[in-house]
C-alpha cells in the first residue's frame, strides 16, 4: 500500500538526514543534507495535513459535507430533468410485458402483492376509516341540493320525449288501483256516510236518495265511470289530460322556485340524516368486505388471472402498448415532482448513519492510497527542490 511506501520514504529521508549532517560543509555531503532535510520536511508537512483532514477537518464539516453529497445526488446526479430525461427514453409498456414473460419474477410479484394487501388490511384502522367515511357522505349529503335533483328527475320526465309514458303509466296504476276492492269498500263507506250525514226531509237529503240501488251497487257504479274516464284520457288530445298537463306544469314551476318548498326539503333531508346510522352501515360493509378479501383465497387469484389476460392482450396491441406507456410516464413523472425532496432526504439518512471512525475508514478504504500518494510525492518533490535551492546557493557562494 501507498501508505507502508510513504512511511518508508520518510524514514529513509530521516535517517539520511541525521547521518548526512557531520558531512553538510562538504559539497556532496550539502547536496544529500539539503535533499533529504527538504523530502523530511514534506513528507512531514503532508502527513501532518492528512491526519489533520482525516481526524479534525473531516469531521468538524462532517453535516457540511452530507449536506454537499445530497444535494449533489438530488440537484445534479439525479435531478428531476435528469430522471424524467432517463424515464423517456424507454418504453415502460415493453418493460412490463418482458417483466412478465419471466414466469419465476411474476410468481414473485404476485407474492409480494397479496403479504402487502394483506399486511395493509390487517393495519387498516377500521374504527378510522368507518369515520371518515361515515363522516364524508354526511357532509356530501348535507351539501346535495335535494330540492335541485327532485326537480330535475320531474323535468326529465315530463318534459321529454317520456312525457306521454309518464301521463300513461299513472293512469295505468290509477285504473289498477280503482278496480280494487279495497277502492270499492271506500265507495261504499263514502256513500253510506253521504246518505246518513243529512237528516229529515231535507232537499240534500231527497238528492242522495234519489240515487236508486244499494251502496254496493252504487260503488261499482262509480267504479265503472270513473274506469272509462281514466281510460279516456289516455288520448293525447283529450281535454281533461290537457288541463292535467297544465296543471302539473304550474305546479311543477310553483315547485321550482317556491323557497318555502326548498327550507322543508331541506329540513325534512337534515331530520332524515340524524336518524340514519350511516357509521354502522359502513361498518358492517367494511368487515364483510375486509373478511372476504382475508378468507377467500380465490379472490387474488381471480384479480391476477384478470391482470394475466390484460397483459396477454397487451402484448400485441400496440394502442393499447402506447397508452399504458403515456399512462406510467405520467405517473413516474408525477411521483418525481412530488417526492423528488425525498431523495435527498433518504441520501443523508443514510450518510447519517456514519460516525466519524466509520467515515474516516470509508474515506480511507476509497480514496487512501491516493491520499498516501501526496504524502510520497511531498517528500520526493520536497528532496529535489532541496538539492536544486542547495545548487543554486552553492554556485552564488551563500
Amino acid at each position: 500500500m501507498n501508505r507502508h511506501k510513504a512511511t518508508l520514504i520518510l524514514i529513509l529521508a530521516s535517517s539520511i538526514y541525521v547521518l548526512s549532517y557531520p558531512f553538510h560543509k562538504t559539497f556532496l555531503g550539502g547536496l544529500v543534507y539539503s535533499g533529504s532535510c527538504a523530502s523530511m520536511i514534506g513528507g512531514f508537512a503532508d502527513w501532518w495535513g492528512i491526519n489533520k483532514l482525516l481526524k479534525k477537518t473531516i469531521p468538524k464539516n462532517k453535516q457540511n459535507i452530507f449536506d454537499g453529497l445530497s444535494n449533489m445526488v438530488s440537484e445534479e446526479l439525479l435531478s428531476q430533468e435528469i430522471l424524467k430525461k432517463l424515464i423517456s427514453k424507454y418504453d415502460t409498456s415493453k418493460l412490463i410485458i418482458e417483466l412478465t414473460k419471466n414466469n419465476n419474477e411474476f410468481e414473485n410479484i404476485k407474492t409480494a402483492l397479496k403479504v402487502m394487501i394483506e399486511d395493509n388490511i390487517n393495519k387498516i384502522n377500521n374504527n378510522d376509516i368507518e369515520k371518515i367515511i361515515s363522516d364524508l357522505i354526511i357532509v356530501s349529503l348535507k351539501k346535495f341540493d335535494l330540492h335541485r335533483l327532485i326537480v330535475s328527475v320531474i323535468e326529465s320526465s315530463l318534459r321529454t320525449e317520456y312525457e306521454d309514458k309518464v301521463y300513461n303509466f299513472i293512469l295505468d296504476e290509477l285504473i289498477l288501483l280503482c278496480q280494487t276492492e279495497d277502492f270499492k269498500n271506500i265507495l261504499i263507506k263514502f256513500i253510506a256516510e253521504a246518505r246518513s250525514s243529512y237528516e229529515g226531509k231535507s232537499l240534500r237529503k231527497k238528492i242522495i236518495n234519489g240515487f236508486k240501488g244499494s251502496n254496493n251497487n252504487l260503488a261499482i257504479g262509480i267504479q265503472e265511470k270513473i274506469e272509462k274516464f281514466l281510460n279516456s284520457m289516455k288520448s293525447n288530445d283529450n281535454k281533461a289530460r290537457l288541463i292535467l298537463k297544465q296543471w302539473v306544469y304550474e305546479k311543477l314551476d310553483e315547485f321550482k322556485n317556491n323557497e318555502d318548498f326548498k327550507f322543508e326539503i331541506e329540513k325534512w333531508k337534515f331530520k332524515l340524516l340524524e336518524n340514519i346510522k350511516v357509521e354502522e352501515y359502513i361498518k358492517i360493509n367494511f368487515e364483510n368486505i375486509s373478511n372476504k378479501t382475508l378468507k377467500n383465497g380465490n379472490l387474488n387469484d381471480k384479480l391476477f388471472l384478470i391482470i394475466e389476460n390484460w397483459l396477454m392482450d397487451l402484448d400485441g396491441n400496440f394502442d393499447s402498448q402506447r397508452k399504458v406507456d403515456v399512462f406510467c410516464k405520467d405517473i413516474i413523472n408525477k411521483l418525481i415532482d412530488d417526492d423528488h425532496e425525498k431523495i435527498g432526504k433518504m441520501v443523508k439518512e443514510n450518510l447519517n448513519k456514519y460516525t466519524d471512525t466509520m467515515l474516516i475508514e470509508l474515506i480511507e478504504s476509497k480514496v487512501g492510497n491516493d491520499l498516501q500518494l501526496i504524502r510520497i510525492n511531498g517528500s520526493l518533490v520536497g528532496g529535489v527542490v532541496g538539492i536544486i535551492i542547495f545548487i543554486i546557493k552553492y554556485s552564488l557562494g551563500v
